[in-house]
């Protein structure tokens, strides 16, 4: 039992170096994914991880300048791709509450593990800061995304940026498509009225007519 116990703590220890130590699988990555921005957080020159000896110091404050970087573009891209798929208020609230929250979260995980724990703090705060940003400038629009009809009515350039104003713009659509569909179908009824009319009238001919004769010529 003692064994187990014993290899267990050493397999979680060996985890940990490998994930958070200052030579880390983790800043080893970021540093030469990131070498631009890694090496001027760590004030050497740029090149990729490995290129140039690197102090553990070096690598340990180019790996948290790039987790840093990394996760504040994280919020901001998905504001972005939120405000692409037609929510410019929720996206504009991800992506501004996501960097704030990113930023403190990124100096809490450098408080903790530099490194590692700056992109993991910077990602997690981010999440944390861009949904309660989303909620918050829904909120103060009066946008209940449940709810077509509410929010104010803002477009810019003709594109409706709120639920009101793309309900109001789907219902104007709406209207003129089937103004159009009318203007087409109207003619085609007219003429299909008309004909009736004609059918009616020549049924109502001959059944006079054969009523007159029949009084001319009694059976």
């Amino acid at each position: 039992m003692a064994k187990e116990q014993a290899a267990t703590a050493f397999d979680f220890a060996g985890l940990m170096a490998a994930m958070g130590g200052p030579r880390s699988y983790t800043n080893q990555a970021l540093y030469g994914l990131f070498p631009k921005t890694a090496a001027a957080s760590a004030g050497v020159p740029a090149a990729g991880y490995g290129a140039i000896p690197l102090s553990q110091s070096a690598l340990v404050k180019g790996a948290t300048g790039a987790g840093k970087m990394v996760s504040k573009r994280v919020p901001l891209a998905a504001g972005l791709l939120q405000t692409l798929g037609g929510d410019p208020i929720g996206g504009a609230g991800t992506a501004g509450g996501g960097f704030l929250g990113a930023k403190a979260g990124a100096a809490l995980g450098t408080a903790i593990m530099p490194g590692a724990g700056t992109l993991a703090g910077g990602l997690i705060g981010g999440a944390l800061g861009g949904g309660i940003g989303q909620s918050l400038t829904r909120s103060v629009t009066g946008i209940d995304v449940n709810n077509p009809l509410t929010g104010p009515d803002i477009s810019l350039a003709g594109i409706p940026l709120t639920p009101y104003a793309k309900t109001k713009k789907g219902v104007k659509r709406a209207a003129e498509l089937e103004a159009l569909r009318m203007k087409e179908i109207l003619p085609i009824m007219e003429k299909a009225r008309q004909q009736q009319f004609q059918r009616d009238l020549i049924g109502s001919q001959m059944q006079m007519a054969g009523q007159l004769l029949g009084n001319i010529y009694p059976r």
